[in-house]
């Protein structure tokens, strides 16, 4: 399994990423050495949002996570007036992103965040069972644990009637970053309890939230191992650490 560092100069940063489809089950490395952090946490919500393996996925990746850094580079200047006049190293591909190229680029992506987020609730209980290798308390009104039985309680948040769409649509395309999404998703949880509503912006622009979801997805990893009920090949998953 090859380490792969995003982020080489003086090629941009996701050209790095579209190099390596030949390349199965590499470990995606974010080296902060290299890449900004609004790359950093672009790449993460590009990969949570768009973890397929084909070539019109990953030219769709390059198109959002092109969006995300031009986006990013826009809220970061209009909250830091100073940093927006002062000389600084930038991308041009950033800079020449048009408000009608970031809203084309993004148009899927909340529709993709949220279904992964649904699939993180869904893969929640079991990665309590294999954390304390006990039965987790289960919500009303499930009275076994199963990815059908989740489906069902997930299924108004996903807008869908049967539960087998939702495995189909929403849990099966979340699989290979099943991981990430909890991690993301235990984030949300985190800061939510703390009263800071401040959604997924910090996982674009603060590096020690970047940092925390990717280690909080790594251990992520070895329970999804554990688990018997997810049915996650765990060589399947979408790994990435910190250089």
């Amino acid at each position: 399994m090859g380490i792969v560092s995003f982020g080489s100069r003086p090629a941009p940063a996701f050209e790095i990423f579209l190099q390596l489809k030949a390349i199965f089950m590499a470990i995606r490395s974010i080296d902060f050495k290299r890449l900004e952090v609004y790359e950093a946490g672009a790449l993460l919500v590009t990969l949570l949002a768009y973890p397929g393996e084909s070539e019109h996925e990953e030219e769709r990746r390059s198109r959002v996570h092109t969006s995300l850094c031009a986006c990013a580079l826009r809220a970061i200047y209009e909250v830091d007036p100073d940093r927006a006049v002062s000389p600084q190293l930038i991308k041009p591909i950033y800079a020449f992103q048009t408000e009608r190229n970031c809203s084309l680029g993004l148009r899927t992506l909340p529709r993709r965040l949220r279904h992964r987020m649904i699939a993180a609730r869904m893969a929640y209980p079991f990665l309590k069972e294999a954390e304390s290798g006990q039965a987790p308390q289960l919500p009303a009104p499930l009275r076994r644990l199963s990815l059908n039985a989740m489906a069902e309680l997930v299924l108004e948040d996903a807008g869908h009637s049967d539960p087998e769409n939702v495995e189909t649509r929403i849990w099966r395309q979340s699989r290979p970053v099943i991981h990430l999404a909890s991690a993301v998703h235990g984030y949300l949880h985190l800061v939510e309890a703390k009263t800071k509503p401040n959604g997924l912006g910090p996982l674009m622009t603060s590096r020690q939230v970047i940092e925390y979801v990717i280690r909080s997805a790594e251990y992520c990893e070895s329970l999804v191992a554990r688990s018997e009920g997810l049915r996650v090949d765990p060589e399947q998953l979408i790994k990435i650490r910190l250089a």
